[in-house]
């Protein structure tokens, strides 16, 4: 299984910044044809985790604005237990550490632009990502539960780019 997270402050969700966190889900997600049935993509949006599973989510739609409005509706719905949004969508109260702790038996994976390794992930992969950049204790959190620095390409890519190039490495098998 592969599995998504992209850290974001909640203010990311303004107008100016929504189209990167929605076209992360988009690019994670979605194929051409339907949803990927092996993938889950969260987003950590201040401390509400908003998570999608590829294999549950019925009646998603790819645009932005659909996108934007299950985002907000995850952030007013959040509570200590997970909060059901759509099918195979829901949102709780979380944090970093919680999130990526005990995650073992699979690629550990950050994406740190473009500098760390590069990397033929598999098709079991956890990957990280932060919009708008990676800051130093997210990747010292990450570094000490043993997650690696994934390089993608030359150059830097915002996170939704980089979710994209990470699914079309992982399909060709590397």
């Amino acid at each position: 299984m592969r599995e998504f997270i992209l850290l974001a402050p909640t203010s990311a969700l303004s107008a100016s910044s929504a189209g990167t966190l929605t076209r992360f889900l988009v690019g994670a997600l979605l194929l051409s044809h339907g949803a990927r049935r092996d993938v889950k993509a969260s987003l950590l949006l201040g401390d509400v985790l908003i998570s999608f599973e590829g294999g549950c989510m019925r009646n998603v739609r790819p645009d932005e604005q659909s996108l934007s409005g299950v985002l907000r509706a995850g952030l007013r719905r959040a509570g200590i237990r997970p909060a059901r949004i759509m099918s195979g969508i829901s949102a709780r109260h979380a944090g970093l550490e919680e999130l990526i702790e005990g995650r073992g038996g699979r690629g550990k994976l950050y994406y740190k632009g473009g500098g760390g390794r590069a990397v033929s992930p598999g098709t079991d992969f956890v990957a990280v990502f932060e919009y708008p950049v990676l800051g130093a204790g997210t990747e010292a959190a990450l570094s000490k539960r043993g997650f690696s620095p994934v390089r993608l390409c030359g150059k830097e890519l915002l996170p939704d780019q980089a979710a994209v190039m990470l699914n079309n490495i992982a399909d060709r098998g590397g």
